[in-house]
């Protein structure tokens, strides 16, 4: 049944028991917000849970996706590894059998997304009441946005399920990539630059619509064959399809921001938002260090500007071994909300001109700026980096090749980044 979970058992001594499923979210919190609730000598809650079987197509994925914090691991990680993400002071425990169904049953749905998404787009209409668009069906099914794009466009999932012709954009091979990397930005300017699909105002030789290019192309102009940044833009728009969805899924990520941003000041010309994610190729846009000719310079974690006296540091806390060499392995992560620790690259000596720029950063007028993920991708496409800002004050530097110095922000690092890096050490 599919029916409101009305059944639920109740008492002041802190149980609770779901008797039927629910499809609604906002009913299944109700209920357990009802055992919740303060009562004398009330110390806390059991909530048994008797559902059994459920319709295949029963999301019990996003039943437990409700119940942890925001940044968590792919449901079925969490359930094999007992739920290490939900709210301190709780757990879940599933007995053996029913540990194996649900199992099995959150697996089926992350791992046959090729039924999954054109069975759910087939009966939107009948089940949702809302418009289908990408922003409320990722809403709606709480699947990776991510994982959906990887596979197909938005478009082509449409087509798919509606038994339709497939886009045939010229360029639908190439940029197709581009919308989960869209997904997964989140710079106001950049996002609402996509939703204005006006040719004209995008003929600017700015860093801004440098980034644009990068972040829809991934390439440089001369790899594509593109000599100017209007051309960039009016090759862009022969992908209709692609447009239209890069629309939506823009639209979706202004609609749900993960963090505060804010715009501040550096001593050179830079449009990036204090936390605000990015890719490497639209960081280094926003700082000037890349054309249409050029995606800029490369390094391992350390870029140095030298032209604007400024090191920009890409921090990865968690380093796969099978991604990072020992020699790039270094230890990076947070001590507080305004301490960070970091190693330098492992040529670098106290002694060195390098070393000397971080030791005398303030007295030589560098600007040492850090950008920070947890890991190196997010469900297989590659994570972009959280905008930390600049470096208030060197608090300690030790040791040689590489220099372990623990730095002191100008602005706080955000919750959610901070609260899974800590761990991490």
């Amino acid at each position: 049944p599919r029916g409101l979970a009305s059944g639920a058992i109740a008492s002041a001594g802190g149980l609770n028991g779901y008797l039927r499923p629910t499809e609604s979210l906002t009913v299944f919190l109700q209920q357990l917000g009802r055992g919740l609730r303060h009562s004398p000598g009330k110390e806390c809650l059991t909530l048994l849970d008797f559902v059994g079987l459920t319709h295949r197509r029963y999301r019990l994925d996003t039943r437990f996706a409700a119940l942890l914090l925001r940044r968590r691991q792919r449901m079925d990680r969490e359930i094999e590894n007992d739920f290490p993400n939900l709210p301190p002071g709780c757990n879940i425990q599933l007995e053996r059998v029913a540990r194996e169904r649900v199992l099995a049953k959150v697996k089926a749905v992350l791992s046959d997304l090729n039924h999954f998404i054109p069975e759910t787009i087939q009966t939107w209409g009948q089940e949702s009441g809302l418009p289908l668009t990408f922003g409320h069906f990722i809403s709606a099914t709480d699947l990776s946005a991510v994982d959906v794009l990887r596979r197909h466009s938005w478009s082509e999932w449409k087509a798919l399920a509606m038994q339709q012709p497939l886009p045939v954009d010229p360029d639908l091979a190439l940029l197709r990539k581009a919308l989960p990397r869209i997904a997964l930005r989140s710079d106001p300017e950049l996002l609402r630059s996509l939703l204005n699909d006006n040719i004209a105002d995008e003929r600017s030789d700015g860093s801004m619509a440098i980034a644009m290019h990068y972040l829809r192309w991934g390439k440089t102009g001369a790899a594509l064959g593109l000599n100017t940044l209007a051309e960039s833009a009016r090759r862009w728009h022969t992908n209709p399809s692609i447009v239209a969805d890069a629309v939506e899924i823009a639209a979706w990520r202004l609609n749900h921001p993960t963090t505060p941003l804010r715009d501040i000041a550096l001593p050179f010309p830079c449009w990036l938002t204090l936390h605000a994610q990015y890719g490497s190729a639209e960081i280094k846009a926003g700082l000037g260090l890349s054309t249409l000719e050029s995606a800029g310079p490369t390094g391992q974690g350390v870029i140095h500007a030298a032209e604007l006296k400024c090191y920009i540091h890409l921090i990865t806390f968690r380093k796969d071994d099978r991604v990072f060499s020992p020699t790039t392995r270094y230890r990076d992560y947070p001590i507080s909300a305004t301490k960070l620790h970091w190693e330098s690259q492992s040529t670098i000596s106290q002694r060195s001109t390098t070393g000397q720029n971080y030791l005398y950063f303030r007295e030589r007028g560098y600007t040492i700026l850090f950008f920070a993920r947890l890991e190196r991708q997010i469900d297989g496409e590659t994570a972009p980096f959280t905008y930390l800002g600049p470096a208030k004050a060197l608090l300690s530097a030790e040791e040689e090749r590489p220099m372990r110095m623990v730095w002191e922000l100008e602005y706080p690092i955000p919750a959610g980044l901070l609260e899974e890096a800590i761990p991490a050490v």
